[in-house]
This record gives C-alpha cells, sequence and structure tokens, in this order.
C-alpha cells in the first residue's frame, strides 16, 4: 500500500525577469527542497518553483525519482475518483498548477485563453492545453502588476493629456473614443475599448518608438503634467526594464496595482496582465501545460498578436476585488492556524497555514489531492491516526492524497504552509 503523504522534487524554471542568486525566494526555497545537484548560482535568474504534473516542467518523487504522474496513475485513488472523473484526467495528471514566483522585471503583458482548442492546431507547440486557465495570485510580499482594462472614462484622460500616447491613432478613432468613453452603454464602451487596443496592438513599431522616446524624455526632464504624475514612475520603471519596448504604453490602457503580503486576487481567463516585481503564489486551472499568449515585453518571435487579439477580454474596470480569506479552523488568523483562500475557479483553492512553535494544527479530510510548500520554519505532518508522520523544512514539498486528514506540529520553531487543493463534493 503506498503511502498518503510523501514528499515531492519541484521544477525549477529561470526566465530572465526571476530575482538573481539568493536574493529570489524561489532560489531559497529550492535550496531546501531536495532538488538533486542543485545549488544557488548568485549569477542566475530564479523565476518560479512548478508544483504539478505538466508534462514540460514535471514532478517527481522524492524518493524514488519517479514522475509523480507516473506514482499516481498506479496508484489513483490518491487522486479520488470523483476528481478524476470531474477533470477528465487522464495518466495521472492533476488538474492544477501551482507555482512560486520571484521576479525583479516584468513578465510579458499575457493572456490565458478560455481554452486553446482553436489555437492548438496552428501552433501546436505553443499552446497545448485545452482547458481554460482561470488562476488565483497571492503576494508574499510588496508586489505590483498591470491586470485588466482601466475604466475608457480614464483612458479617454489619457488621451487627452498624454500628447505622445494619442500620437499613436488616427483622430477620427480618438474622437470617437472618447465620445463614447463615458456611455452608461458598456456593450458601447467596450466596442470603443476594443477598436482603440486593436488599432495599438497593430501601430507602426518604429512610430511608437520615437513616440516613446519622446514621452521618456519628457518625464526624464519633469516636465508632466498633473493628470500624468499618477502613471510618470511606472512608465519610467518598464523603460528601465523594456527600453523602446511599444508595450509600455499599457500603462496607459491596464490598471496598475500595487499589493500587500497576504493581498489574493483571481485572474479571468482573456484578462491582460504582467507582473512587475514581487513575490508570489499562483494557482492556476490547468492539466497538461501552462497557455499564454504574451503581447508585449517578450522577444519577438514569441509574440502572437493575432491570437491575443482573438482571445482578450475587453472588461475595462476601475478596480480589484480582493479575495477575502476565511478561516479553516476556528480561531484562525493572518498570523496564526489556517486561512482558506477560495477564488472563483472550478473547486481549487488555498490554503495559508501557521502552526505557532508547539502547536499543532488539525485538517480535516479533503475530496481531492492537494500539494504543500513549506516557505518558513520547519515541522512535521502526521497522518494515519498519529501512526505516521514526515518532517518538512523550508523549500520541501509534499503530496497529500484524497481523503487523508493530516495534522501540522511544531517543536522548536513555528512553520508556514501553503497548501493548494482540489475538492470535488
Amino acid at each position: 500500500m503506498t503511502e498518503h503523504v510523501f514528499r515531492l522534487i519541484p521544477a525549477m524554471q529561470n526566465y530572465p525577469w526571476g530575482k538573481k542568486g539568493s536574493s529570489s525566494l524561489v532560489a531559497q526555497l529550492a535550496d531546501g527542497a531536495g532538488i538533486p545537484d542543485f545549488k544557488i548560482d548568485e549569477s542566475k535568474h530564479y523565476a518560479e518553483m512548478w508544483m504539478g504534473t505538466q508534462y514540460n516542467s514535471p514532478m517527481r518523487v522524492h524518493s524514488t525519482g519517479q514522475l509523480l504522474s507516473e506514482h499516481l496513475a498506479a496508484h489513483p485513488e490518491l487522486i479520488g475518483e470523483s476528481v478524476i472523473k470531474q477533470f477528465g484526467l487522464e495518466y495521472g495528471q492533476v488538474p492544477f498548477l501551482f507555482k512560486v514566483l520571484s521576479f525583479d522585471k516584468a513578465l510579458p503583458v499575457q493572456i490565458h485563453p478560455n481554452t486553446a482548442e482553436h489555437i492548438v492546431h496552428k501552433n501546436p507547440r505553443e499552446h497545448v492545453d485545452s482547458n481554460h486557465k482561470s488562476k488565483m495570485v497571492l503576494a508574499l510580499s510588496d508586489f505590483s502588476a498591470l491586470c485588466g482594462f482601466l475604466s475608457t472614462s480614464q483612458v479617454s484622460e489619457f488621451l487627452s493629456f498624454v500628447p505622445e500616447f494619442a500620437s499613436l491613432f488616427p483622430a477620427d478613432l480618438i474622437a470617437h473614443f472618447t465620445s463614447v468613453a463615458r456611455s452608461p452603454n458598456e456593450s458601447e464602451c467596450k466596442a470603443a475599448l476594443k477598436d482603440l487596443f486593436s488599432y495599438y496592438a497593430q501601430v507602426d513599431k518604429e512610430e511608437a518608438t520615437v513616440q516613446l522616446k519622446r514621452l521618456v524624455e519628457r518625464y526624464q526632464a519633469g516636465k508632466e503634467s498633473d493628470e500624468e504624475n499618477i502613471v510618470k514612475s511606472l512608465v519610467l520603471q518598464l523603460h528601465e526594464m523594456y527600453p523602446n519596448d511599444s508595450g509600455i504604453f499599457c500603462a496607459f490602457i491596464l490598471n496598475y496595482f500595487d499589493f500587500k503580503p497576504g493581498h489574493a486576487f483571481s485572474v479571468a481567463t482573456g484578462e491582460p496582465h504582467a507582473y512587475i516585481t514581487g513575490d508570489i503564489i499562483e494557482l492556476g486551472c490547468m492539466v497538461t501545460s501552462d497557455n499564454t499568449i504574451p503581447f508585449a515585453f517578450s522577444p519577438p518571435f514569441h509574440l502572437d498578436i493575432s491570437a491575443f487579439l482573438s482571445n482578450v477580454a475587453y472588461n475595462p474596470t476601475s478596480g480589484k476585488t480582493l479575495i477575502q480569506p476565511t478561516m479553516f479552523t476556528r480561531g484562525s488568523t493572518h498570523t496564526s492556524g489556517s486561512l482558506l483562500y477560495n477564488p472563483p475557479i472550478d473547486e481549487l483553492a488555498v490554503m495559508q497555514v501557521i502552526v505557532a512553535k508547539g502547536g499543532v494544527e488539525s485538517h480535516h479530510k479533503l475530496r481531492g489531492p492537494s500539494i504543500a510548500i513549506v516557505v518558513e520554519g520547519e515541522g512535521t505532518v502526521v497522518w494515519a491516526e498519529g501512526a505516521k508522520r514526515l518532517g518538512v523544512g523550508r523549500g520541501q514539498v509534499v503530496f497529500i492524497a484524497a481523503g487523508t486528514e493530516v495534522k501540522y506540529s511544531s517543536l522548536e520553531t513555528a512553520f508556514k504552509l501553503y497548501r493548494a487543493f482540489v475538492e470535488v463534493a
């Protein structure tokens, strides 16, 4: 009989926007994760830690080196029959990808398509998962991001006060957009935003670069208007990261947010977004891959503007609704116990678990599998009514089978972990 709780070896991604060396949270966690031959290289970028069964960066069972998917295929009861049926799982897959990201340079402006069915055939190497990909983001540190379209009224304001931005568009397009920007007719505003953004997406890159240079020089000279103060530092920050990238004009089209540790929100399919700086946890609903369609801040050969425009959702908003955590165990707070972050994503959720020194935290059985990572301290996972236990420390990742009651205990130090799971009624 196979164990219901066991350690895993996560996969690493060294993208150029990741933090370097030991400054990266991902590197710090990887250092304790038991990855064979891993040693932090201070010249390397450590961007993401992946925890899932995706074909291109799969996890392995720590004790054997076997692919997690192969182990689960041989023991489907660890996933649970109801989860397998609900998500149509095959070959030992789990229906989510759990990540830790650490970055000090903006990720590409991108979207995740609702499904990849109509673009799989066009570019199967880039878009291989026909599953939709909504996701939840949870900040582990101060974190900034672009996410979702600004209100049309705000975009209209920027067209009025930022001549370099306005120069990208023909006068008649601006006139029409401005005329409907404050309309109470939502569909009319969305249509106008679609026209404007579609034109921007296909604007001549050389002309955009000329206008961007003028904009940056004006901001550097301190000649911005009062209305531009809210966006000046963002434009200069993005320009420092990606000089001459026309995607910097997204600062006048997309919402900018500063989040604090513990803040969480969801990103809908088709919603344009780009993380800028910070450390986060991300949980997405995907089975075999990581569907993304980049628009900016990415090498030209990675861009697929046509696919982006076909899949982007034009939903202008003036803010972002945070996911409010709830108590999973009685008396839990942001500093102790178990808090549940439950996003509007099919049966997926994340728990923050903090066990005080000398304390115990008990979790009832869940109707689905889960993956947990320790981010601070060390402790013990106990199951089988106390008959079995597993010591865990910072960076270590564990699989917890469906239907397994567990307890987390701490002796000498407090410890903190995040547990991602799927649960089907």
